[in-house]
């Protein structure tokens, strides 16, 4: 299989035929070169999230080489310039910052100006960075804004010490404001375009000269080294491919392993994409975004090429394969890399089964690139054996132990940043399994030394941390730290003989001091949390040793396997139970989240419900501990079933809290963020319909059509949803409508009852008449709307598209509780589908959506709109936006779904007969008050029976629109539609509500009060007393505990002032009075009143009571 430059390996480099004769020696040089002779071609993509955070774009930047010079050259002479650096030229400058856009230039002009770059990881702590610059003689330390405390600490520490960072100078990176990203034109000033003379390094800096280090792990009692790479290690011994064709994404850090990624794509002539690390946390959410932003650059310009080659670490790796999207992006890719640790055997396997092209990548800071399982893919599945031949000369696996081999790097490899043997060579400590069959296969099997690796790539050296607990109290005979392939460490405590009888929180709290002295001291990632400390009794011969009293860590590991595995499954938090009451879960999640990151923050008003817990410190690490507490404080939900970014999906703790409430009530997982925004825009496009081929079952032609269409003298309806409330009264009125000939319903199978049963109790039970043409002016036929046929029969299906003239499609599912996602399943792909019928029917029927003003609840006018004018209406019109929703998951879907409208008229043979209504709250009929007791309003009345109390909603406004005044506005459209031919080139909305505001839900309380007796109490006091319900065997089942965490949601926690001021919602309504008069007539009278709450109330009460309006009488007029 011939290597890429996204597989090539240092030793297959060598063997490249252009290899030996490399025009550039230095980083500096190479990016001079490729700006001189291929100055056009993109280098390097970033991402940024948008200023202003009510704009659903994020802005995205590709630099050329060209740009990447000049950049450079113009902040490299802003830091000569302006700066004033204490180091010499040749000594090291080190940079502390996120992986960014400003880190990458300012690495890239610190090696312009001559200076070695010391990279340092973020998540050191203070001492190691001071250990880091006296071992590297630093004395200037350039620093993002996001670290400027973490940099003064380290300057203060410096003084303390008599070293060459005693005098350290700290510099921040400039940002164009506080809170703002940087820009690199703030760095450059007006040097940008210009590459001095005296920059030229490659007259100054040669090839064996450090370019940057890297450095080893240390904890606060442990010393983290330095690795230098040299400029022919970061480049020279680079391949260099024709790799303009193919970009790489990359989730990996530039302070880690993400440099390598730039350089490797660079000297390929080859663009990179950077995940903005310093602006997000790494979830499958914004890889997507990041990922879609990309290959939409590449599909609008042919310069830039397609991502196909994807970077990342196991932990990235595994929250992609766990969502769906996220496994069609990884199947897209050429090859899908992953490296920096061990990805789970499982979950790469079950790629690899999915046709994911997934190959290890492994190499080190020390001696570069050293293997893949770059292979034949589709012959060849063991993604997990890295392949050292060809090119793996240098590479020698020597025996050990357990039928273990440790890679040894040989003398003549490529780049050798260290060596630790007489003869050059460099012994790794990594330890390798053979392939049964294939030759010159090995899988990684561990390390020989104690570094331990967690699942998210990160390393530490549990040594020094092991022994400064052992050291703190004679209570303990040995310390053993676990957390290999796990997403945090823990530690097993062995105690000695003279605390054998110490319990084990008394040993606990005796050490818990010292350790947490040490976890403010160590990297985040390394830190020991309470709950991970586990008492053991001692042991008599010892912990498995060397012969130099090292532990034998696989052994350990092995001998408590069951131990480790189940302090994970069993792990203890604070206040993670289903008994803490909802209104105490804000403060339950901040006792969780200090308890695992709040290393930094000793009191918590530096975390309030609004923090950013990405700003406060809560990493990858403590997130999963945070979602393993999250998913018990919800009543038989399994940690499994939550996604693995939960906590970083909803950011901050109010969000969070939102999630818990919204599934202890059995809602969704998912939140308000703008990553459902997206995934609207992804649904519109995954059910928009396409101009398909018209199945002509009638051969005539458009003007014998038309005479076929008024041959029968009327108009033939197609009604879904005929069982709801408003379908019930649509049938209603359409039985009695002469110019309607014939109905056809569309009834969801149901093997218990036959369709026309159900039409008829949908009838009765709502007090409507059944007259005698029922049976011979209907078709009722069962269906399932999500197939594509709609789950009629091929006769069926054709009949019904020779004869139909207006679709009338209301089927939906009212549930304010479920996700986007699971009503895409259903009812997206439902209105695909009878759109799809549409167009494929030669009559090319009109089309009437129902849906909701949930769609644009969330309308935002337009700024430049002076009040009081018509902009301040909500548009009868679609609205392109899908931030106007409202924010659950049925307004949201109610939206894709006008969407999905709006696009079938405006590119499809449906242009001028797509409809849309948008309906209001409805209420109970006019004549005898008969509502739907599913629904919020006759819940929340009706628990007044039980709880003998109603809220004070102060002045909600109560612009109910009575059902079978929308059942008749949506008849007269229909009838309208088929006889008038629309002229407008856009989708027509209409709003079907009651326009009137001046009714209140203090009015309703008022009328309610002469009716019946109740206590009138806060809404706090009512959610309260629904509470109180489930207590009580006898009202535990009641109807309205089904909204509880909706109306908590709605209503938690506000006062009446915030009830009363939320905005006043008007919507324009000239084309629906023009369209609709009953509206028209509608809106001079007052549709809410006492007489018509009063018929409401009593229904309420007695459901089952006889109709005021006996069956059979005629239909309102």
């Amino acid at each position: 299989m011939l290597p890429t430059y996204f597989t090539c390996t240092l030793g297959q480099a060598r063997r490249q035929p252009n290899q030996r004769s490399t025009p550039y020696q230095t980083v500096t040089g190479l990016v001079d070169y490729k700006a001189k002779y291929s100055p056009g071609l993109p280098a390097v993509g970033f991402y940024h999230m948008p200023v202003q955070t009510h704009s659903r774009q994020w802005q995205d930047k590709i630099l050329s080489f060209a740009d990447v010079q000049q950049l450079s050259a113009g902040v490299a002479e802003t830091i000569r310039s302006k700066i004033k650096l204490h180091a010499r030229r040749g000594q090291t400058v080190a940079l502390l910052s996120p992986s960014s856009e400003s880190f990458l230039f300012t690495w890239l002009a610190l090696m312009r100006l001559g200076h070695p770059v010391l990279l340092i990881a973020p998540q050191c702590s203070t001492s190691a960075i001071v250990n880091l610059l006296n071992a590297c003689n630093a004395v200037d330390l350039f620093y993002d804004q996001t670290y400027r405390e973490l940099a003064n600490k380290v300057k203060r520490e410096a003084e303390h010490h008599d070293t060459p960072s005693t005098t350290i100078k700290v510099v921040a990176i400039p940002e164009t404001q506080k809170g703002e990203r940087c820009e690199v034109s703030d760095l450059t000033g007006d040097s940008v375009g210009t590459v001095h003379e005296h920059q030229d390094q490659d007259q100054i800096v040669c090839d064996t000269d450090i370019a940057y280090l890297h450095h080893t792990s240390g904890t606060s009692t442990g010393v983290p080294k330095p690795i230098p790479q040299s400029h022919r290690a970061a480049v020279g011994v680079l391949p260099s491919f024709e790799g303009h064709t193919a970009a790489t994404f990359t989730t990996t850090p530039l302070y880690h392993g993400g440099i390598a990624d730039v350089l490797r794509a660079w000297t390929s002539n080859a663009l990179i994409w950077l995940f903005p690390g310093k602006e997000l946390p790494i979830t499958a959410a914004h890889v997507f975004t990041c990922l879609d932003i990309a290959q939409n650059q590449a599909r609008l310009d042919p310069s830039i090429p397609p991502v196909k080659y994807f970077s990342s670490v196991p932990y990235v790796l595994q929250m992609l394969a766990n969502d769906d999207k996220g496994l069609g992006i990884l199947q897209s890719m050429d090859i899908v890399g992953v490296g920096g640790a061990a990805l789970p055997i499982e979950v790469g396997n079950s790629l690899v089964q999915k046709n994911v092209n997934l190959i290890s990548r492994f190499g080190s800071a020390e001696c570069g690139f050293l293997m893949s399982s770059h292979r034949d893919y589709f012959q060849d599945k063991e993604w997990q054996y890295l392949r050292s031949s060809p090119g793996g000369d240098q590479l020698q696996f020597e025996p050990r132990e357990g039928g273990l081999f440790e890679l040894v790097i040989q003398p003549d490899w490529p780049h050798m940043a260290k060596r630790n043997r007489g003869n050059g060579s460099y012994a790794t400590a990594d330890l390798f399994t053979p392939h049964s069959s294939i030759p010159n296969a090995w899988r990684y099997h561990s390390r020989s030394d104690s570094q331990l690796t967690l699942i998210t790539g990160k390393k530490f050296d549990p040594v020094p941390l092991e022994d400064a607990i052992k050291a703190s109290s004679d209570s303990l005979d040995d310390v053993f730290i676990f957390g290999n392939g796990k997403s945090y460490p823990g530690a097993l405590l062995f105690r000695s003989e003279s605390a054998q009888m110490i319990s084990n929180s008394e040993l606990i709290r005796e050490l818990w001091p010292k350790i947490a002295t040490l976890n403010h001291e160590t990297q985040r990632h390394a830190r020991i949390s309470q709950n991970m400390l586990v008492p053991m009794m001692p042991v008599v011969e010892g912990l498995a040793k060397t012969s130099k009293g090292t532990t034998l860590r696989n052994v350990v590991e092995q001998e408590y396997a069951g131990i480790i595995e189940a302090t994970y499954a069993d792990l203890k938090l604070p206040n993670c139970s289903t008994n803490i009451p909802d209104s105490e879960v804000s403060d339950a999640l901040r006792e969780i989240i200090l308890s695992v990151a709040g290393g930094d923050h000793l009191e918590d008003d530096h975390l309030s419900d609004e923090t950013d817990l990405f700003t406060f410190g809560v990493d990858s690490v403590a997130c999963i501990q945070i979602k393993n507490a999250v998913a018990r404080m919800i009543p038989n939900l399994p940690s499994a079933s939550l996604p693995l970014t939960v906590v970083e999906d909803a950011g901050t703790i109010s969000r969070l809290r939102d999630t818990i409430l919204r599934l202890r009530s059995g809602g969704s997982v998912q939140n308000d963020s703008n990553d459902q925004h997206q995934l609207m825009w992804d649904l519109v496009q995954e059910y928009r319909v396409s101009q398909v081929a018209e199945e002509t079952h009638n051969k005539g032609s458009e003007e014998q059509q038309s005479r076929n269409l008024n041959k029968g003298g009327g108009i033939h309806v197609l009604l879904t949803g005929a069982t709801g409330s408003l379908g019930s009264h649509i049938i209603d009125q359409l039985l009695s409508d002469p110019q309607v000939s014939h109905i056809s319903l569309l009834v969801r199978k149901n093997s218990q009852h036959a369709p026309r049963e159900r039409v008829f109790k949908a009838l009765t039970s709502r007090k409507l008449n059944t007259p005698s043409n029922l049976n011979t002016k209907t078709t009722i036929l069962a269906c399932t709307l999500s197939d594509q046929d709609l789950g009629l029969s091929k006769h069926e299906y054709h009949a019904l598209a020779d004869s139909v003239d207006v679709i009338m499609h209301l089927a939906w599912s009212v549930n304010f509780l479920i996700s986007l996602k699971s009503i895409a399943r259903t009812h997206l792909a439902g209105l695909q589908n009878i759109l799809n019928f549409a167009l494929r029917s030669p009559r090319s029927p009109r089309v009437i959506f129902c849906s909701s003003v949930a769609s644009v609840s969330n309308y935002q006018f337009p700024q430049s709109v002076p009040s009081g004018t018509i902009g301040h209406f909500i548009p009868e019109a679609y609205v392109a936006e899908p931030s106007a929703s409202g924010p659950t998951g049925y307004a949201r879907s109610k939206w894709v779904a006008e969407a999905i409208c709006a696009d079938a008229e405006k590119s499809t043979k449906l242009k001028h007969r797509v409809s849309v209504c948008r309906v209001g709250q409805l209420s109970g009929a006019t004549k005898t008050g008969v509502w739907n007791m599913s629904e919020a309003y006759p819940l929340l009345m009706a628990s007044a029976k039980a709880t003998g109390v109603l809220p004070d909603l102060n002045n909600e406004i109560l612009n109910w629109l009575p059902v079978d005044l929308a059942a008749k506005a949506f008849v007269e459209l229909a009838v309208e539609e088929c006889v008038i031919d629309r002229t407008s080139d856009t989708l027509a909305v209409y709003h079907v509500l009651n326009p009137n505001l001046g009714v209140h839900w203090s009015d309703l309380l008022v009328w309610l009060s002469k009716e019946s007796s109740f206590k009138v109490v806060t809404v706090d006091e009512w959610l309260k007393a629904l509470e109180q319900l489930k207590e009580s065997p006898a009202t535990k089942d009641n109807p309205a505990l089904k909204l509880l965490g909706f109306w908590q949601r709605g209503y938690g926690g506000r006062k009446s002032s915030s009830i009363e001021n939320r905005p006043v919602q008007n919507y324009q309504m000239s084309r629906t009075h023009q369209h609709m008069p009953t509206l028209r007539v509608a809106e001079t009278s007052s549709l809410v009143n006492e007489n018509h709450v009063r018929k409401l109330w009593q229904w309420i009460q007695d459901p089952d009571s006889p109709s005021q309006t006996p069956v059979g009488a005629p239909a309102l007029n």
